[in-house]
């Protein structure tokens, strides 16, 4: 468990505290980087992890270091390849946790071509229209990387389709259980969060659908990333110190809740009694390439 209570005298001691945090994020990517570099055969890499974990902006500072070092690297979201929103759910909630969620026909005929040099239609997928909505023309080159990144990218049926003499796996989620300034938060509660703020900022949702959908996003967690993230090449912990004193005013001050919504009341009581001691830090502190803005914004 992570412990800390630091007491910040200036800004400069609050860029230093964030500057030691993104560095030690940051120096897991950088070795997987060296590591892989030096395997010559790689072809495939998955990056998954649960649900706001770091796994889009950990998969551009990848690309970013292969590139440093010489290689080239196409990045693939497997979100691209969920099927239509009608045909996961006849509801409201549809499931994009379960593989079942992934047009897995498509996927593997995308694989095959790039295994054979062939060129290879890519799916878009748009979530406000929930459906897909064309197709894109990817043809690799002979030393290239593909990144495969999604939380599904841990899943068995997805790893069966990579041939493993060519593959690596990456694992990406919080895990450090949290004492801060005499709150207890645990790492799952940590991504809530994170997602809570996601959702309301960038997938216009109100906490109430977040806290709907969070029982199903954590039951496929357990049953399906968690135990096969365990399985994975490396691991990566995206956990940042200065975060809950950055997300603090967010969620107390940005994100909207309805009082006369019981369980909106009781997220934000339990929210407001957690981070009372927990001191603000303005979010002009965070660089622009950290991780952490995947849930903030630009």
């Amino acid at each position: 468990m992570l412990v800390y209570d630091n007491i910040f005298k200036n800004d400069e001691e609050i860029r230093a505290f964030i500057h030691e945090a993104e560095e030690k994020y940051k120096n897991q990517v950088l070795k997987i980087a060296d590591a892989l570099v030096e395997i010559d055969h790689i072809k495939f890499l998955t990056l998954a992890g649960p649900t706001c974990s770091g796994k889009t902006t950990t998969s551009y500072i990848l690309e970013h270091e292969f590139e440093k070092r010489g290689m080239t690297v196409k990045i693939i979201s497997i979100d691209d390849f969920y099927r239509d929103r009608s045909d996961i759910s006849d509801d409201e909630m549809p499931d994009y946790e379960s593989i079942s969620a992934i047009d897995f026909p498509i996927f593997e005929d995308c694989v095959n071509k790039i295994l054979n040099g062939e060129t290879a239609m890519l799916p878009i997928f748009d979530f406000k229209e929930g459906c897909r909505t064309k197709f894109v023309p990817y043809t690799p080159s002979e030393h290239e990387i593909v990144i495969f990144e999604g939380i599904q990218a841990i899943y068995p049926e997805i790893l069966a389709t990579l041939p493993k003499d060519i593959s690596k796996s990456i694992y990406i989620s919080v895990d450090d259980d949290v004492l801060a300034y005499g709150s207890y938060f645990e790492k799952r509660e940590v991504r809530f969060y994170r997602r809570l703020l996601r959702d309301y900022l960038f997938r216009n949702a109100l906490p109430t659908r977040t806290l709907d959908l969070w029982v199903g996003v954590v039951e496929n967690e357990d049953k399906n990333i968690i135990p096969n993230g365990k399985n994975a090449d490396y691991i990566i912990n995206s956990f940042l110190a200065y975060e809950l004193c950055v997300i603090k005013p967010y969620l107390l001050n940005v994100i909207s809740y309805d009082m006369d919504n019981t369980r909106e009341k009781s997220l934000y009581e339990t929210i407001l009694e957690e981070f009372k001691n927990i001191p603000m830090i303005p979010s002009h502190f965070v660089p622009m390439d950290s991780v952490f803005r995947e849930f903030i914004g630009k």
